[in-house]
């Protein structure tokens, strides 16, 4: 995408064009642990527990009282717009998110949203590719004004779609009068045009509870963006500590509660937290995966530092009250009972989404390369190049689910994965290769996970079986597999988290299961072809 011109500023706002990524969220199945957290001394007689049959049932947190108002804490989705659907068990996704917010106002409890940024990771490394990513990236920005979220932190991780791309993003998403999301951080000046969408603080109402907003971010981050943009766009990038006295002392004569969200290590936001007493909530960012179900109390009980983890699987929910608990906190993990319509955010991220991935052509046009590490000039040949000289290893790989890898796409019920270059990656053959999968038009003979995954581009073999300079290339050991972690760039812990490598190999191992008497199989062949 052409990067979005900066000048006149206004023209921002209205050039960009949607155009961040889906990726699987696992975890093993936890029961949620409902919390109440109160000041010392005070028992959590009420606290709820983990419930099986209230899980299974639209009623949120059965054991509290109706609150005043409830914050609802996200961040760190990393990009995970929904789970694939690859393995049982997934947790996450703006679908299930959206379902669990539709329940809260089922229930007529007032709350309000918050997240602490990370929209996406490092788009560079995306599996699907950087245009991929910055699809992702306005998607989930436009997934999230649905949702009418009051506050999101500015992240540096988001930064890295390209400072302008993301600053007009902001602009494209949250610039209607009533969306009432703003961008929050307060060590940052924005340049001219982006002071109403990147402000240092708000003011956010959860029925009769007032919530004092803010973030901040840490300078090294924004030092470590190489971006051309930068300087103009982020012109003055301060300490946390250099604004947040000020801004502390203004949200408490306005609000209830004062909320610090941190977009810098775990260990900054705890010392922030230490620091500066007076904020009662602040959340951040996670060493890990799935968090701790409860979140930390410092500073004698009064300050709550939650984080709610990576990959967007879990939200976390504390809850306001008039009694001698004043808060209770509840950490939500998105599984499979949150399966309510959310039909809202389903438009956007299965309908909108995928549609513009199978528009633009994302896995047509993905930036491809050579294969390294095989034979010169060797190209992709695809599995029926195989079949004759190896007749039963071909039969073995057929009666896999590699072989049909394709297809699973195809019936998968969420629609258009065939043109998501996350899913297309591994369930074909040579994808991001230069001679590799483009298309099912353009490359049929390459569906499914297929030989030359494992031993490369084997269309040099094919032609000249005999040649053993060729062959070389194409050997590989189970030493080999294993130690090059080869299966693991497909049977990862989002997309397998129970795999053993020892185990699932003895399912495909091929070793020894053709004889090579025939001439024929001397005489070698031009490659199968795929269409042009």
């Amino acid at each position: 995408m052409p990067r979005l011109p900066l000048r006149p500023l206004g023209a921002v706002a209205t050039a960009i064009a949607l155009l961040t990524y889906v990726g699987c969220s696992s975890s093993s199945s936890k029961d949620d642990k409902g919390t109440s957290l109160a000041p010392p001394g005070t028992k959590p007689a009420d606290a709820p527990k983990a419930d099986p049959a209230a899980a299974k049932s639209s009623k949120l947190f059965a054991q509290w009282p109706k609150p005043e108002g409830v914050l609802v804490v996200s961040g760190e989705m990393d990009g995970y717009l929904e789970p694939c659907g690859c393995t049982g068990g997934q947790l996450g996704g703006l679908i299930r998110r959206y379902d669990f917010v539709e329940r809260l106002q089922a229930q007529k409890w007032p709350y309000a949203l918050i997240d602490l940024g990370s929209l996406v990771k490092d788009p560079a490394a995306a599996r699907g590719g950087f245009e991929q990513a910055k699809i992702k990236f306005s998607i989930a920005l436009k997934a999230l004004s649905v949702f009418k979220y009051s506050g999101i932190a500015l992240s540096a991780d988001d930064l890295k779609v390209g400072v302008g791309e993301a600053m007009a993003q902001f602009l494209n998403a949250f610039s209607e009068p009533d969306n009432p999301t703003k961008i929050l951080a307060a060590n940052v000046t924005p340049g001219p045009g982006f002071e109403t969408i990147i402000q240092p603080s708000t003011i956010v109402e959860a029925g009769t509870v007032k919530l004092g907003v803010t973030a901040v971010i840490d300078p090294e981050n924004i030092a470590k963006l190489s971006d051309p943009d930068k300087d103009e766009l982020l012109p003055t990038v301060k300490r946390a500590d250099d604004v947040l006295p000020s801004v502390l002392a203004e949200l408490e004569g306005k609000s209830d509660y004062q909320i610090l969200m941190v977009q810098g290590t775990p260990d900054e936001a705890k010392r922030l937290a230490s620091a500066y007493p007076g904020f009662d909530i602040v959340v951040s960012k996670s060493a890990i995966d799935d968090p701790e179900q409860d979140p930390q109390m410092l500073n004698n009980g009064k300050t709550m530092l939650v984080n709610v983890g990576r990959r967007g699987k879990y939200v976390g929910a504390i809850g306001f009250f008039n009694d001698g608990a004043k808060t209770r906190y509840y950490r939500v993990s998105l599984g499979e009972n949150y399966n309510g319509p959310a039909t809202a955010v389903k438009k956007v991220i299965e309908d909108e989404y995928r549609g513009m991935l199978k528009e633009i052509g994302t896995v047509e046009n993905f930036p491809r390369h050579d294969y390294v590490n095989g034979a010169p000039g060797a190209t992709f040949a695809g599995a029926e190049s195989c079949k004759t000289c190896h007749p039963n290893t071909f039969m073995k790989w057929a009666s896999t689910k590699h072989a049909l890898a394709f297809e699973s796409l195809l019936h998968d019920p969420k629609p258009n994965t065939i043109y998501d270059a996350e899913c297309i990656t591994c369930h074909t053959t040579g994808f991001e290769y230069t001679s590799g999968w483009r298309s099912e038009a353009a490359t049929p003979l390459l569906k499914g996970n297929q030989c030359e995954n494992c031993h490369g581009p084997a269309s040099r073999h094919v032609a000249e079986p005999d040649d053993q300079s060729f062959r070389k290339f194409l050997a590989v050991t189970a030493e080999q597999v294993d130690k090059n972690r080869t299966c693991y760039r497909c049977h990862d812990e989002d997309n397998s988290p129970n795999f053993n490598f020892q185990i699932y190999y003895g399912k495909i191992i091929h070793k020894g299961l053709d004889t090579y008497t025939d001439p024929k199989v001397h005489q070698g062949a031009a490659p199968k072809a795929d269409k042009p």
